[in-house]
């Protein structure tokens, strides 16, 4: 099916956006063809395969198709991203006025699983779930991956940890941010942590601070601001702040220079993305002993294709965990360490905690109109000598004038009404609203939670992705640890008594406890096992699978 080259109308909307970043799937593929035609009919002898095959056009992939493109100085490598969504939004939902989310539009799930409750899947749409993520990002302590291969940890620790940072607007303070209800509340939360109020906090002062505006002497409850991704000034002057980060602005930027550089010419175009189209298996072959990838099988409107892959390239698997490892199990079936892939499966124990305060409870001299704020702790538990499980709490609170459970009533919202602001600083708040998120990590290397082929059948004739999830002691040990945390901070920053958690029943602060069995939301650690021991690991810590 030959794609529009021009933008085309939906019953509501002209497509320009979707025709000027992406590319259909017969445009990608001619422009590799030597021995056909431009549309001018001159002859494209100078047609060159892709050097990196990208499959996701989501938070990794995206922003990896960037950052290729941008570094190659030579000006040569050609880029394809295969993406099975289409494109939806321009940025992060919360950068515009939506009001909510899209749903059934853009989210699918894939996959079956054990998990009571199920999961939310994955957004089917250029930049994925980029679009909607919570925004937290805080840096793993140095502790927390002795036992990463050690060239990993070296590249991000000298590199990639704060490349990611200053990307996503974690290097600096929440410059959005502010205000005297998050200095109490900031305030409080430190002198708990100080005098050992809040049980399993780790002390401020063993913690890191990587914030690049604290100033020479920075003061240590800096080290509470939430590393949440936004950017709420300007990088230099004359920008716009990039505000909630996302990777559709980087991949849409990254396809008009790829346009632009090439003149229009399809053939001389460095980067094109593909949606709409299904990756169903990989190819392989021998290739000096080693099993490399040959082709990209895909279905597009039911019809099967394939994207062929030079010797010199590579395929850059970017799904989400769940799906990059039903891949693997399908494309790579008769490895020698085939049945590592899927192994080491980890989500995240995750609880809520949340209460409603009046005002009175506070420190006085707040003001009467709404504000917010947004706290990190970092907290750990030890299971026996040296060994030790890690999770943070992610702390909201919004001021109310009407009963409500919002804690972010007031946090991450484009309001371009000046009406409506204008009602938000004339609001006489009595109430403040607080939200305590648990995340702890589950343990690694538990052969109970992993990722297999199912029996079931998908829309293309593939077997689905069946997740399993077993929770083991320790686990639940960690997670009563974090819940012990999350009271202590309940009650630090009401000022007042509120009871545990983990009991049900109404109390004068009205506390609201939703303790889910994993966050259905979020894998800290794809089940590949980088490393160098082929007994362990089915791919080199570099990435490379072909061992």
């Amino acid at each position: 099916m030959a794609s529009s080259k021009t933008a085309q109308l939906t019953d509501f909307t002209v497509d320009i956006l979707g025709r000027y970043m992406c590319n259909g799937l017969d445009e990608a593929l001619h422009s590799t063809d030597k021995n056909t035609q431009r549309p001018d009919r001159s002859p494209q002898s100078d047609a060159r395969p892709f050097n990196a095959i990208i499959i996701g056009g989501g938070s990794f992939g995206g922003i990896l198709a960037q950052h290729l493109l941008y570094a190659d100085k030579t000006n040569s490598y050609r880029i394809l991203v295969l993406e099975a969504g289409r494109h939806s939004l321009p940025e992060h939902f919360q950068n515009l006025p939506l009001n909510g989310q899209p749903g059934s539009e853009v989210w699918g799930l894939a996959w079956r699983t054990n998990v009571a409750g199920g999961f939310p899947g994955l957004a089917y749409t250029v930049g994925g779930r980029s679009l909607f993520f919570g925004g937290w990002s805080p840096r793993l302590l140095d502790e927390e991956i002795t036992q990463w291969p050690a060239q990993v940890v070296t590249a991000l620790k000298q590199q990639y940890f704060d490349e990611a940072a200053k990307q996503i607007g974690t290097d600096a303070s929440n410059d959005f941010m502010h205000g005297k209800l998050h200095i109490a509340l900031r305030q409080l939360l430190a002198d708990g942590i100080k005098n050992h109020k809040v049980r399993h906090a780790i002390p401020l002062a063993q913690l890191p601070l990587h914030l690049s505006n604290a100033g020479p002497n920075p003061l240590e409850f800096l080290k509470l601001e939430a590393p949440l991704a936004v950017q709420g000034t300007p990088p230099l002057p004359g920008y716009f702040p990039v505000n909630k980060f996302s990777a559709a602005p980087l991949l849409m930027e990254a396809a008009r220079i790829a346009q632009v550089r090439s003149g229009g010419d399809d053939v001389k175009k460095r980067l094109m993305i593909v949606p709409d189209v299904h990756v169903t298996r990989l190819v392989t072959g021998q290739r000096n002993g080693a099993t490399v990838v040959t082709q990209v099988l895909l279905k597009q409107f039911g019809i099967e294709q394939s994207v062929p892959v030079p010797e010199d390239g590579v395929v850059i698997v970017a799904l989400g965990t769940i799906e990059s490892s039903r891949l693997a199990l399908i494309s790579f079936p008769n490895l020698p360490n085939t049945n590592l892939i899927g192994q080491n499966f980890i989500a995240h124990l995750r609880s809520n905690v949340t209460i409603r305060i009046p005002r009175s409870a506070l420190p006085p001299g707040l003001p009467a109109d709404s504000e917010s704020s947004a706290l990190f702790v970092k907290g750990k538990f030890e299971h026996g000598p040296n060994d030790f499980g890690y999770f943070h709490l992610q702390i909201t609170a919004s001021g109310l004038d009407k009963p409500s459970t919002d804690s972010e009533s007031q946090l991450f919202k484009k309001i371009p009404e000046v009406d409506l602001l204008d009602a938000l600083r004339q609001a006489n708040d009595d109430q403040v609203v607080i939200t305590i998120r648990g995340i702890g990590q589950m343990t690694s290397r538990n052969p109970g939670s992993k990722v297999t082929l199912s029996g079931e059948l998908d829309e293309f004739g593939m077997p689905r992705a069946f997740v399993e999830i077993s929770l083991t002691n320790r686990d639940n040990n960690l997670w009563n640890t974090m819940d012990e945390a999350a009271d202590d901070v309940a009650k630090r920053t009401s000022l007042r008594s509120v009871r545990p958690a983990s009991r049900s029943g109404q109390t004068d602060l009205r506390p609201s406890t939703d303790r889910g069995t994993i966050d259905q939301a979020a894998f800290c650690e794809a089940p590949r096992r980088p490393g160098h021991n082929p007994s362990r690991s089915w791919n080199a810590p570099d990435g490379d699978g072909s061992q």
